[in-house]
């Protein structure tokens, strides 16, 4: 197996002979790309990375297969959240003007983002776009921003006032939640503490968050070690992972304990 491939997990029960049962998920990241394989019953079967860019045999094997379906995740720089009743698909050509960009050279993506009434739409460079499509043949495309908020509004119903923070690959997206409704989604730069602390308190002091009355549910690339997580444990005491054995079912343990870290890719099942 080459050192550029990381097979986390195969079930037992994992076949190619039944693929066209599995769903295929993808989540390709800016340095590495993350596949999971579950059944219709939410059931992890096969976990695995690879370096983006660098073709691997089994990878490419895996994705020719035939799926029930194929959802993928991307990075998303330029985005905007819409609600549903001042959305407008006539409008797509000033929508890419928003970003600055053109309609000759880019390609506009639009999500429906589930449980907060709202669009997330967001552009690509045609160059991009055509990379994807020979890359990942007939696959539904996500932005990471889409799947986090369709995440979120599916496993944290009981909180009503909560701060989510994702961390991911030098960046950290932030979303707050107040009264059950979508008050701020963004995704900020984090390359270090101090700079995920300035965007941290900008937040909080722009929307009055207090720390003491508010839940804090972190996920993505962190550990309890990490020291961005030891700064927040200074700022709350009501802090804690994003729990996601609601909508995955896994026969290893330490994967399931640790989905939170892979919002981005298990999130996808949340539509």
């Amino acid at each position: 197996m080459s050192e550029l491939l990381q097979i986390e997990f195969i079930d037992d029960h994992f076949t190619v002979d039944k693929s066209a049962e599995y769903q295929l998920l993808v989540r390709r990241g800016v340095h590495r790309s993350q596949m999971a394989i579950f059944n219709q019953q939410n059931q992890l079967l096969l976990l695995l990375s690879w370096k983006k860019g660098k073709p691997e045999e089994r990878v490419n094997q895996l994705l020719s297969l035939t799926y029930h379906s194929k959802i993928i995740s991307v990075e998303t720089k330029q985005k905007a959240l819409i609600p549903n009743n001042l959305y407008n698909s006539s409008q797509e050509i000033y929508y890419l003007n928003a970003f600055s960009l053109d309609k000759e050279n880019h390609f506009l993506h639009t999500d429906d983002v589930k449980g907060f009434d709202a669009k997330c739409i967001y552009g690509v460079s045609l160059k991009e776009q055509q990379q994807l499509l020979s890359d990942f043949s007939d696959f539904t495309v996500k932005s990471i921003s889409t799947v986090i908020l369709n995440t979120l509004a599916r496993v944290t119903p009981e909180y009503k006032d909560y701060l989510s923070i994702n961390f991911d690959d030098g960046y950290t997206d932030f979303t707050y939640i107040s009264d059950g409704k979508l008050i701020y989604h963004h995704s900020h730069p984090s390359q270090n503490a101090d700079e995920f602390n300035y965007f941290l308190l900008a937040i909080v002091q722009e929307y009055g968050i207090d720390f003491s009355n508010v839940s804090m549910i972190v996920s993505g690339q962190i550990e309890p070690d990490d020291t961005n997580y030891q700064r927040l444990r200074k700022y709350s005491d009501q802090l804690s992972f994003l729990d996601l054995s609601g909508i995955i079912d896994c026969r290893n343990f330490n994967i399931l304990k640790k989905s939170y870290q892979k919002l981005a890719l298990f999130g996808l099942l949340c539509g």
